[in-house]
């Protein structure tokens, strides 16, 4: 299923991701408190392209699921990366439309969030920031024309091991990987969106990075949307496995 709007994931994510098929709201301004609502998940999703959805109480509801549901974990079609999910269950693959990617869920066909993992090549991982700094080469185009508008938030590390020794560079098994976290708006004329974003890079085979992360839209709820990312950063990021001892052969 591939999503006609996706290349937001990897450039919301602005250093993943554009959240493959953004809300078509409008940008929320408002800093009010967040109505209380209860945790739903969202209708069965039947897989087939969509446009995104609009905030509201149904947005709001699958936020508070995303914040306190259990994890369980999701693999990728080449069995190459295993990846924790709240209500998990409820999350579809996806194809980023334009951005070949190893990786891609959304929670919900109206896109409550959106995960997303990438490639990028280098020649030496094992040195400490290279893959960040890959990624963000890859992406900075996205960013560029989508004219998004990106706030850095606290960032944060972690040390992540790597245990698919054999076929990574030396050095490369056990790094401080940082999360780049922020909060970014888009600006063209066809789309005014907000995501809360986080990612990762890590050094997954030799020669290559795994670059994933979340995007959320905020459409009319910040707060949750933040609340939801942060979830990710503190509890779904430090805990990305490479499953393969060799890079993935294809892309989708």
């Amino acid at each position: 299923m591939r999503s006609p709007r996706a290349a937001y994931p990897f450039v919301s994510l602005a250093l993943l991701a554009n959240v493959a098929c953004s809300g078509t709201g409008p940008s929320p301004s408002s800093t009010a408190p967040a109505s209380p609502v209860s945790a739903a998940s969202p209708p069965k999703d039947d897989g087939q392209a969509a446009q995104g959805g609009t905030g509201g109480t149904s947005h709001a509801a699958a936020l508070e699921q995303l914040k306190v549901a259990p994890l369980r974990g999701r693999i990728d079609k080449q069995q190459a990366v295993r990846v924790l999910l709240p209500d998990a269950e409820h999350w579809t693959r996806v194809r980023f439309w334009g951005v070949p990617s190893l990786v891609g869920f959304r929670y919900g066909k109206e896109h409550h969030a959106i995960v997303g993992g990438v490639v990028t090549h280098v020649a030496d991982n094992t040195a400490q920031g290279a893959c960040t700094k890959s990624f963000e080469a890859w992406a900075m185009p996205w960013v560029q024309s989508f004219e998004v508008e990106l706030t850095h938030e606290a960032p944060s590390a972690f040390v992540w091991t790597h245990t698919k020794g054999p076929s990574v560079a030396k050095g490369a098994a056990r790094q401080i990987v940082e999360i780049d976290a922020m909060f970014a708006k888009t600006a063209t004329l066809a789309e005014r969106e907000a995501y809360a974003v986080a990612y990762s890079a890590y050094p997954a085979w030799a020669g290559a990075c795994l670059i994933l992360g979340v995007a959320v839209p905020a459409r009319d709820d910040p707060a949750r949307a933040r609340d939801v990312r942060d979830r990710f950063a503190r509890d779904v990021l430090p805990k990305v496995e490479v499953l393969s001892e060799n890079e993935p052969k294809e892309t989708y």
